[in-house]
C-alpha cells in the first residue's frame, strides 16, 4: 500500500500540471494572437498595406474600406481573446483583461485614421474654397497631435501588459 503523503504528493503534480498546461494554453493563443495582430498592421496585403497604398492612389473610398477590414479584424481578436477561458490559470484573467486592452486601445490607434483621411480628402478637394482647404489642414494637424495622445497611452498598456505577462510566466513557471 501507497502512503498517504505519497498519494497526496502525486495528486499535487497532476494537478498542478493540469493547471500548467492551461497557462501554456493560454500563452499560445494569446501569441497567435499577436502574430495576427502582427499581420494587420505590417503584414504583406495586409489591411494597413492596403491602406497605404490606396492612399498613395488617391483612393480615399478605398483607404476607409481598408480600415473598416482592419477594424473588423482586430474586433474579431478582441473577442477571442474575451471568450478565452481563464478559470484556475495563475493569472490568467490578469493576462487576458491587460491583452483585451491592449489591442482595443491599438485598434482604436488605427481606426482613428478615418478622422485624418477625411481631413486629408477635403484639403485636397480642389472644389473646396481655400479656406476651407486650409481649415482641413489645420484639423489634420490637431488630430495628428490626438494621434500622438493616443500612442503614449498604446505604449503605457503595452507596459501594464509586459508586467502582467512576466507575472503570469513566473506564476506559472513559463518561459
Amino acid at each position: 500500500m501507497i502512503p498517504r503523503n505519497i498519494l497526496f504528493l502525486v495528486l499535487i503534480l497532476i494537478v498542478s500540471s493540469c493547471q500548467s498546461e492551461k497557462a501554456v494554453h493560454l500563452k499560445t493563443v494569446l501569441e497567435q494572437k499577436e502574430r495576427v495582430a502582427f499581420n494587420i498592421m505590417l503584414g504583406k496585403n495586409g489591411p494597413n498595406e492596403q491602406k497605404l497604398k490606396c492612399l498613395i492612389a488617391g483612393d480615399f473610398k478605398c483607404a476607409q474600406q481598408a480600415i473598416t477590414k482592419e477594424e473588423q479584424a482586430f474586433d474579431k481578436i478582441i473577442s477571442e481573446i474575451n471568450t478565452l477561458e481563464t478559470g484556475d490559470i495563475k493569472y490568467g484573467n490578469e493576462l487576458k483583461l491587460a491583452t483585451g486592452k491592449y489591442y482595443k486601445a491599438v485598434k482604436e490607434f488605427e481606426v482613428f485614421d478615418r478622422l485624418i483621411i477625411a481631413q486629408q480628402q477635403i484639403s485636397q478637394n480642389k472644389t473646396n474654397t481655400e479656406k476651407i482647404r486650409d481649415a482641413a489642414i489645420r484639423q489634420q494637424g490637431q488630430l495628428s497631435r490626438d494621434k500622438l495622445k493616443m500612442r503614449k497611452i498604446i505604449n503605457k498598456k503595452e507596459q501594464v501588459l509586459a508586467e502582467v505577462r512576466k507575472q503570469f510566466n513566473l506564476l506559472n513557471r513559463l518561459h
